[in-house]
């Protein structure tokens, strides 16, 4: 008792086991703000750095422009939020989204744009129930049935159009992904939109909050009533919907569509959720870390033709950073683990 008193009386924490020294508050309080805001400090050199090299960059023309090219990946990473926030995974939305796209340019040539824009969503939300019901119904492993109907998804699309581009000839089929309102594209305010709403659902609804107790631990969500599996599955449909939107903007960005459209875009997706500091455990992140990580791999990108620099060179940064992410991530939670 009277060691206690002591230590109280000069405010030292006890050691843990081991030997290691309990962490202090100013020591958790800076590995805290570190994991919380470090990626935005990040992010911040990264713009004034490419700013710097290139005056351009900041220019509204430029950031509209990225705005648009990069809003099918931004809004299919807010899907793939949701799913990863539960522990999940799909590796099926490349294929997903070139079905999509071809699915809107099919019927584009022959009814009315929306029409067709209504039925590529259905399309990717039909598939992302599939997903969701072999994951969270059969209770397969989500790579290997992601990876798996990414395959079916992949076969179908080449089936149907022997390989070959659906061209749509209307005029106002390209309004959705190349029209722009006072300078603002529409596929922009789409992907700002997505974000937003988002944002508010993960933060501000019961569903949202499902969505991150079954990440951080289904076994205890399930005891306190939460219907995990249907929480489960209603992400794959939620990232299914957004891979729809996502291949709906893109056929229209291109007036066009064919089999293989981006196969590398799943990369993408999964580069922009992981360095906004979403864990891949489940149950860490958010939608604005989702939307600082869209800002920080279109600013590389963007960067790197602005810059002149050799473009091969951004595949093993975009490696990099998908590894450093990941390492930092696992530390981090090694640190909350020992704090706790």
């Amino acid at each position: 008792m009277i060691r206690l008193r002591s230590m109280r009386a000069f405010d030292v924490e006890p050691n843990l086991p081991g030997g290691t020294a309990a962490p202090s508050a100013a020591s958790r309080y800076a590995r805290d703000l570190f994991r919380t805001y470090g990626i935005v400090v990040a992010f911040v050199i990264l713009v004034v750095a490419v700013g710097l090299g290139n005056p351009a960059f900041l220019s509204s023309a430029n950031i509209f422009n990225m705005l648009s090219q990069w809003a099918p990946a931004g809004i299919m990473a807010v899907g793939m939020t949701y799913v990863i926030l539960t522990g999940g995974f799909d590796l099926s939305i490349a294929s997903g989204y070139s079905l999509c796209a071809v699915t809107a340019a099919a019927l584009g040539q022959h009814v009315d744009p929306w029409i067709a824009y209504l039925a590529a969503i259905a399309v990717g939300s039909l598939l992302g129930l599939v997903n969701g019901t072999l994951i969270a119904g059969a209770s397969i492993n989500p790579f290997i049935t992601t990876v798996g109907t990414g395959f079916v998804m992949g076969g179908v699309t080449l089936v149907l159009t022997e390989n070959a581009a659906f061209i749509v000839s209307e005029p106002s089929f390209a309004t959705l992904g190349a029209g722009r309102f006072n300078g603002f594209p529409f596929s922009g305010i789409m992907l700002i939109g997505f974000l937003v709403i988002g944002a508010v659902v993960l933060a501000r609804t019961v569903y949202g909050q499902a969505v991150y107790a079954v990440g951080g631990n289904p076994e205890a969500s399930r005891l306190s009533g939460l219907r995990v599996r249907t929480v489960v599955a209603s992400t794959y449909v939620l990232s299914g919907f957004c891979v729809g939107v996502a291949g709906v903007i893109t056929a229209s960005q291109l007036n066009s569509a064919q089999a293989n459209i981006d196969p590398a875009i799943v990369f993408d997706v999964l580069t922009i959720v992981v360095v906004g500091g979403t864990s891949l455990g489940g149950g860490f992140g958010s939608m604005w870390r989702t939307a600082v990580g869209i800002g920080i791999i279109a600013s590389i990108a963007n960067g790197f033709v602005l810059l002149n620099i050799n473009p091969f060179y951004q595949d093993i940064i975009k490696g990099s950073i998908i590894v450093g992410a990941l390492a930092l991530d696992v530390f981090a939670r090694k640190l909350a683990a020992r704090a706790r």
